[in-house]
C-alpha cells in the first residue's frame, strides 16, 4: 500500500506541475504508475473545470473563458504529452523510412511540420471548446475524457511491444503483470459508464471515437516508427482529447 501512493505521488509529479510538498521516487514503486495513470486524468479533468468554473464566474468575455479552458490542460501537464505530439507529428509527416523517422523524433529542434500540427490542433481544439461553451453542451465532460484518454494510453504502454530505443517505455513496464491492466480497464470502463451518464447514447458514441481515435493514431505510429514509446503515448493522448473535444462540441 505504501508503495502504492508512492507510485501515484511520482505520477503527479512526473505528469504534472502540481507542487507537491511530499516528493520520493522509488524504482520499487514504479510498477504502481500506469495503472493510477488515470487518476492523473482525473486532477486534470477538475483543475479543467474549476478554471472553467471561475472565469464562467467572473463573467469574463467567451473568447476568454474558451481559451483558458483550452489551455488548462497543457499547462496543468507542463506540456508534457504536447511535447511528444510535436515530435511524432514531425516523424510520420516527414514521410521518411523508419531509421530517419526516429532520427527525427530523437531530434530536439523543432520542425515544420511539427509547428503545423500543433496550430492545427489548437484550432481545433480552440473552436471545440469554444462550440461546448457556446452551445451550453455538457462542459462535464472535460472531467471524463482526460481520464478515458490516459487509461488508453497506459494500456497501450504496458500491452505494446516497447520501442528499443525508448528505455522509459520499458521503464514503466517493469514489474506490471495482469492486475495492472485489470485495474486500467476498471478505470475505462469507469469513465465510459459516467459518459453515458451524463449524455446518455452520446457519451457511449463519445467513448467509442476517443478509443477509436487512440487506436488508429498509436497503431499508425508503432507501424512506422517501431514500437510503442512515451512520446506516442503523448501523441495518442492529444489526438484523442482533441477528437473528444471536437466530438463533445457536436453532440
Amino acid at each position: 500500500m505504501k508503495n502504492l501512493f508512492k507510485g501515484f505521488i511520482m505520477d503527479i509529479t512526473m505528469f504534472t506541475i502540481i507542487p507537491i510538498p511530499y516528493k520520493v521516487w522509488e524504482d520499487r514503486a514504479v510498477c504502481h504508475m500506469m495503472k493510477l495513470y488515470p487518476l492523473i486524468g482525473l486532477i486534470v479533468g477538475l483543475i479543467n473545470y474549476l478554471v472553467y468554473l471561475i472565469a464562467n464566474y467572473f463573467n469574463l468575455p467567451l473568447i476568454i473563458i474558451t481559451a483558458l479552458t483550452m489551455i488548462s490542460p497543457f499547462i496543468i501537464t507542463g506540456m508534457l504529452h504536447l511535447d511528444g505530439f510535436m515530435d511524432v507529428s514531425d516523424a510520420l509527416l516527414s514521410r521518411r523510412d523508419r531509421k530517419e523517422k526516429i532520427r527525427i523524433l530523437k531530434d530536439p529542434n523543432t520542425g515544420a511540420f511539427s509547428v503545423i500540427s500543433l496550430g492545427i490542433l489548437f484550432i481545433l481544439n480552440f473552436s471545440s471548446v469554444y462550440a461546448i461553451i457556446e452551445g451550453n453542451k455538457n462542459i462535464m465532460g472535460i472531467i471524463i475524457i482526460p481520464i478515458i484518454s490516459r487509461a488508453l494510453m497506459g494500456y497501450m504502454l504496458l500491452k505494446k511491444d516497447t520501442m528499443k530505443e525508448s528505455s522509459l517505455g520499458s521503464y514503466f513496464k517493469t514489474g506490471t503483470g495482469k492486475v495492472d491492466i485489470v485495474v486500467i480497464l476498471s478505470f475505462l470502463i469507469l469513465a465510459l459508464i459516467g459518459l453515458v451518464y451524463l449524455l446518455g447514447i452520446k457519451g457511449l458514441i463519445l467513448g467509442g471515437f476517443i478509443i477509436l481515435s487512440a487506436i488508429i493514431s498509436v497503431k499508425k505510429s508503432i507501424k512506422e516508427i517501431g514500437g510503442m514509446s512515451g512520446d506516442i503515448a503523448g501523441y495518442g493522448l492529444v489526438i484523442a482529447e482533441a477528437v473528444g473535444l471536437f466530438i463533445l462540441s457536436i453532440s
